[in-house]
């Protein structure tokens, strides 16, 4: 069929689309504040404000205090009859944990042994002072239906039941280096005295675990939590399951020295911005749409939403619409504890992201809103470990988990959200463009993705948010330049705008208390 499906004429093609996404590849990562996210920013900027009839607004400038990595490596020395000496594979640096001169930080080995978070206090450390510890972790697995609940879904060739029971299974145990963003305690560490870390995966491959900007929720170790020039915090290294365990051995000689290298700026008060903007609709009852998601982090994958969100800019400044749409791309979302604000009068939900920052300053705005709509991680392939320890493709596409939830207030028996959304889904899929499967949820309490604070808001949400493996990694271990471009399908991100189009049209009709 035409790639630009006959009942969305003024969506951008496919091919078009994808050519952003190569665009997005070649500015490199994204980390909060850098260059290459300052290149992004500039680039969405020109790119909204040549959309006819969009107003894009002054970005809000926002101050933080900037770690950015600069080089990494890990050696260790020791008797050769215990193992050789030279350089160790790593599998990434552990962002905002410290930094080291260009000489490294140079000690004897200590082997920790698992750390198991909630467990292990604070005396877990004293063995290192004055050394280099060997922390295990333990595999990364987490449930996404133990808190948040399945209440609908779409699978192609399955009836509504099925594929709510297909994502079930699907989700119910997974096993992931994403969640590990909250990391270990590090200022823990660096009170008893040990001078780096080194942390290692567990039951996942090197493949899976190589270049894993992770945690991105951990606050730098130290009394403020945020990095200070001159503070050298505990730098840590990450290494895979094979690395750690030779590297325990060679630590039970006890004569291993190792010299850990972490070299960073750090930078007080740097600025990033969150760009925004909004296409007027024709009239109505003054309420709004925020179309939102974020703009920092390391990979193609982790940051297309906004192409996404260009797509749909382009459509509706052409296409007839009642309500204002604001698009907003926020900044911080790989510094979240520098960047969340508390929402007022929230509602509970466990889900902290930058948007929030926004909504404070212009409350006069979400305040007037009736719904959100997120958009993240669009085209996602699945990866995993297959039965031979290979980080291969398992599958054709994420299931594309999605939190459809009603505006605060009187419960309508009627979701709005998720009919509008399940609805808009089954039509493109029709039209003959692939969506891949889809499960909505509600949080309970958890929601993960920019879209939780417009949910604490008291809006109604279709905030997607796929978790797959590779989400926080900075390239794969074979071809790190692409940044997970190479996991993407461009059909399938055309698919999923297609269906946010039809969303955000059937939530402008809808009357207000519908919602």
């Amino acid at each position: 069929m035409d790639q630009v499906a006959a009942s969305l004429p003024f969506l951008p093609s496919e091919d078009v689309v994808w050519g952003w996404h190569q665009e997005l590849a070649a500015m490199g990562p994204r980390f909060t504040g850098s260059p290459g996210h300052e290149s992004f920013t500039e680039w969405l900027k020109v790119q909204f404000g040549a959309v006819p009839g969009f107003q894009l607004q002054p970005p809000d400038s926002i101050p933080f205090q900037r770690w950015l990595a600069k080089g990494w490596s890990l050696r260790i020395d020791q008797d050769p009859m215990v193992g050789p000496s030279g350089a160790v594979p790593v599998s990434y640096y552990y962002p905002y944990s410290g930094m080291t001169n260009v000489g490294g930080v140079k000690a004897r080995l200590v082997d920790l042994g698992i750390y198991m978070e909630g467990l292990s206090t604070s005396s877990f450390w004293a063995p290192a002072n004055g050394a280099i510890a060997l922390v295990r972790l333990p595999p990364y697995i987490q449930s996404m239906t133990f808190d948040q609940v399945p209440i609908g879904a779409f699978e192609p060739g399955r009836d509504q039941l099925s594929a709510v029971l297909d994502y079930v299974v699907h989700t119910g145990v997974l096993k992931n280096p994403v969640f590990s963003l909250r990391g270990i305690p590090l200022l823990d560490a660096r009170n008893a005295g040990v001078r780096g870390v080194i942390c290692v995966w567990s039951g996942m491959s090197d493949g899976m675990v190589a270049n894993q900007y992770t945690p991105f929720a951990a606050t730098y170790p130290n009394a403020s939590g945020v990095p200070v020039p001159g503070d050298y915090g505990c730098p840590a290294l990450w290494v895979g399951d094979s690395t750690g365990q030779w590297l325990a051995h060679s630590a039970a000689a006890g004569t291993a020295t190792v010299t850990l290298t972490l070299t960073a700026d750090i930078t007080k008060d740097a600025v990033t911005e969150t760009v925004w903007g909004v296409l007027r609709g024709a009239g109505g009852d003054g309420s709004s749409l925020i179309i939102n998601t974020h703009t920092d982090g390391p990979n193609v994958p982790e940051e297309n939403g906004a192409l996404g969100m260009l797509a749909l800019a382009q459509h509706f400044a052409q296409q007839g619409h009642s309500r204002d749409l604001y698009f907003v791309m926020a900044t911080g979302h790989f510094q979240i504890l520098q960047f969340d604000e508390p929402i007022p009068n929230a509602r509970f939900v466990m889900g902290r992201d930058a948007i929030s920052k926004w909504m404070v300053a212009h409350p006069e705005i979400y305040q007037r809103a009736l719904a959100g709509v997120t958009l993240e991680h669009l085209g996602c392939t699945m990866w995993g470990d297959d039965d031979e320890g290979g980080y291969v493709r398992t599958g054709p596409c994420e299931w594309g988990t999605t939190y459809t939830t009603q505006k605060q207030g009187p419960i309508n028996l009627d979701n709005l959200e998720l009919r509008a959304y399940l609805e808009a889904v089954e039509a493109t899929n029709r039209a003959g463009t692939p969506t891949g499967p889809v499960g909505t949820v509600l949080p309970a309490p958890i929601f993960f993705g920019e879209g939780a604070p417009l949910y604490a808001g008291g809006l109604g949400t279709v905030s997607t948010c796929a978790l797959p493996s590779y989400l926080l990694q900075v390239g794969s271990l074979t071809e790190p330049y692409l940044l997970n471009l190479d996991k993407l399908d461009k059909h399938l991100i055309h698919g999923q705008v297609q269906s946010f189009c039809r969303t955000i049209s059937t939530l402008d009709a809808a009357a207000a208390g519908d919602f």
